[in-house]
């Protein structure tokens, strides 16, 4: 598995590319340095419904954890765009608290394998 990023969705890919498929609406988070940190999923959305009318919501838990401590929202309405905004926000945030959580080893300080 290639772990490019600094946070990747393992599955996002695959629930982006099955069409929404909501039984793929979930996967793991992990590091670039295959360090399991929790799992991602997405809530409140149906990629059936009338075009505008539903929202949905990216979900954070981190490894150990019981509910999600991070969460996004998004828009149905071009849901391309705030999707992946929402997607770019949640990961931020994953960053953010990583860090916070690791000062000695933050993942912001490492550098991407050559």
């Amino acid at each position: 598995m290639n772990l490019i990023f600094p946070i990747n969705f393992i599955g996002h890919d695959e629930w982006s590319d099955s069409g929404y498929d909501l039984n793929l609406a979930a996967g793991e988070v992990v590091t670039r340095d295959g360090e399991l940190i929790g799992r991602w999923q997405v809530t409140d959305y149906d990629p059936n419904a009338e075009y505008g009318k539903e929202d949905g919501r990216y979900e954070f838990t981190p490894q150990g954890e019981d509910a999600a401590t991070i969460t996004e929202e998004f828009a149905c309405l071009d849901f391309r765009i705030s999707r992946g905004f929402a997607l770019s926000n949640i990961t931020r945030a994953i960053r953010d608290w990583y860090d916070a959580e690791n000062p000695d080893f933050p993942i912001s300080s490492r550098r991407h394998p050559e």
